[in-house]
């Protein structure tokens, strides 16, 4: 069962050091928002160059795109059944009724045959997977304002905050094993968050304490964590150069609608 959580409900401000912090180089000014993403990556030569406010708006504006992309895609009734999670942030928790699953073996690495197809067992358990994500109701914060509780609370570095887009992106494109939508970006956004900041950064905050500024309990957070590494297929490498690549993607309006697009602007 989620926790319950309400804007007036925090964490107290004299414990929000982030383990990440110290590459925090400077903020984007105020009305950052009115220069546009690109004037804000001006100059930046590097990923180090850009500040984790910045990074935090490169990453709302990749994750709101890919939702309004696939909302424009004909829905799969296969492939994403009804809701079961619980809704992030929200004042009154219903009770998590997991629907009835057969055994299915976790499993991570080259699961397709000869053609690039998955077997009907993998299909089965990624579609599992991704149904971990989605809320029974629309959260009642915007994306952005999660985002910058999230960042609040328990800051993050550029490199996280590029990370977990740079892994949704390639989910919802390559993989192909989410479909973005306002019924489960801020679990993915939380999740991605928190994968990233385990597999960048030396240190990180207790699970509690991320449950609890995400809106969710901390026995669904561990849930969303392994259901995402899995859905990732445990694949979370990335370089300067990959998150430079990312940051200046999602600045220019331009969204990757093909797994060979999205490989070739990553290898260019």
């Amino acid at each position: 069962m989620a926790a319950v959580m309400t804007q007036t409900q925090c964490v107290s401000s004299d414990d929000t050091l982030s383990p990440g912090s110290v590459l925090k180089l400077g903020s984007p000014p105020h009305d950052a928002e009115s220069m546009g993403l690109e004037a804000l990556l001006k100059g930046a030569t590097s990923v180090f160059d850009i500040a984790p406010e910045t990074a935090l708006l490169l990453i709302c504006n990749n994750i709101e795109k890919l939702v309004a992309h696939f909302e424009t895609l004909p829905a799969s009734t296969s492939s994403y059944p009804n809701s079961n999670g619980s809704t992030p942030m929200e004042p009154q928790t219903p009770t998590e009724e997991e629907p009835p699953m057969r055994s299915v073996g976790l499993h991570c690495g080259d699961t397709e045959d000869g053609n690039g197809d998955r077997s009907e067992e993998d299909t089965f358990q990624l579609r599992m997977l991704s149904r971990k994500f989605l809320s029974k109701n629309i959260p009642p914060i915007a994306l952005k304002d999660y985002l910058q509780r999230l960042h609040r609370y328990c800051p993050m570095s550029t490199a996280v905050l590029l990370a977990a887009s740079v892994y949704i992106t390639r989910m919802a494109f390559v993989e192909k094993v989410v479909r973005p939508s306002p019924k489960n970006m801020h679990r993915l956004v939380l999740a991605g968050l928190l994968v990233a900041t385990k597999a960048l950064e030396d240190l990180s905050f207790p699970h509690s304490r991320v449950a609890k500024v995400g809106g969710v309990s901390e026995q669904e957070l561990s849930k969303l964590e392994v259901a995402f590494c899995f859905l990732a297929d445990f694949d979370l490498r990335v370089d300067a150069r990959m998150l430079m690549d990312e940051a200046r993607i999602h600045c220019t309006g331009h969204l990757q609608l093909s797994e060979t697009d999205f490989l070739e602007e990553k290898s260019g």
